[in-house]
């Protein structure tokens, strides 16, 4: 099957968590994939994370800021479908000027990212073959697209790396207990101390952006190191995470109404246990895959406990691993490929 994706891709967005997982699996079953994405100069998210594939091509901007597409790439290539992501980031108005032309050579397919209904009116003027949607709290679409269908978040697939080889890739300390904070895609470095149980065996890494202000970078301390990046490309994402023995998101609001953590969902089959604030509804997909914390007392008892005992990070580690092996990229693929099939036959 020849498979086109219109979506975020190799950026920090959340989109190209989604897209990027399932597109490569689906290639990796044998069907043609081409990409169109944003162009570089204006694209959604923080940065681009690594280098295109040869089956990329760069051809339109963000709506907010250029609104540009070149129509020919949607017009020159084969496919057979067409599966568009997060239409409220794309020149949607011209993207519908096309569609009577591609729907007579493929089925276009929308994956919605939003977690409200949109206010606008030229998000509904495209007669979507299928509307797709990753978290119940999107059920509402139901209302507006009765045929609508749940296919949930992919993970990335499961890897591991040796924790000493990326720790000295990355320059790391080798004789620590490391607990990277994650301060990019809108996350936030809450935590600023640790307990004196741990300051003499950990150290608390946080990577953050350039433009974060954080007192503590000025404020040398054995137990704590602060790095500033502009972007993190994905594979020292996996590096710092294969370093580290804890690692520590903190999130409450969207930037762009975002319904789950994509961040999560790509971290989680790196083997790193992960740790997550209670009351945001970024992580209510995960229970006992990650670690909860209510507030500081919470999570330092926590922190503790998991850094202290190789049993509970063994039973945290299998809940995880079983959890990207339901959400594998394989798994998800193929729920959207039997859309496809339904789609053409």
């Amino acid at each position: 099957m020849n498979i086109a994706i219109m979506a975020a891709w190799n950026t920090t967005s959340g989109v190209a968590m989604h897209a990027e997982p399932i597109g490569k699996a689906l290639k990796k079953m044998g069907h043609k994939l081409t990409v169109f994405s944003f162009l570089k100069n204006d694209y959604h998210g923080e940065g681009i994370t690594a280098k295109d594939e040869n089956y990329v091509i760069r051809c339109f901007g963000t709506r907010p800021v250029t609104n540009k597409l070149d129509p020919r790439p949607f017009l020159d290539e084969k496919y057979d479908i067409l599966l568009v992501e997060d239409l409220g980031m794309l020149p949607a108005e011209k993207l519908a000027n096309l569609i009577s032309v591609i729907k007579k050579k493929a089925k276009v397919v929308h994956v919605v990212h939003e977690n409200v209904m949109c206010p606008h009116s030229w998000f509904y003027q495209i007669d979507w073959d299928k509307v797709i949607y990753f978290d119940h709290r999107q059920d509402f679409l139901l209302d507006v697209y009765p045929d609508a269908e749940h296919i949930p978040f992919p993970c990335f697939e499961s890897r591991r790396k040796d924790k000493m080889l990326a720790r000295k890739r990355l320059k790391l300390p080798m004789d620590k207990k490391i607990i990277y904070v994650f301060g990019h895609r809108g996350y936030h470095s809450y935590y600023r101390d640790l307990p004196p149980q741990l300051k003499k065996e950990a150290i608390l890494l946080y990577v953050i952006t350039p433009e974060h202000q954080m007192l503590e970078a000025l404020t040398p301390a054995e137990w704590r190191i602060v790095r500033k990046k502009e972007v993190i490309s994905t594979k020292e994402f996996d590096d710092y995470l294969f370093a580290s023995d804890a690692a520590l998101f903190h999130k409450f609001q969207s930037r762009f109404h975002a319904v789950v953590s994509s961040t999560v969902f790509q971290s989680l089959g790196t083997g790193c246990p992960i740790f997550v604030p209670s009351q945001s509804d970024f992580f209510h997909s995960w229970r006992k895959e990650v670690m909860h914390y209510r507030d500081i007392s919470g999570l330092n008892k926590k922190l503790i406990e998991v850094l202290g005992s190789e049993e509970k990070r063994k039973k945290l580690s299998e809940k995880a691993e079983k959890f990207v092996e339901k959400h594998s990229p394989e798994r998800i693929a193929k729920q959207f490929l039997n859309i496809f099939e339904k789609l053409l036959a």
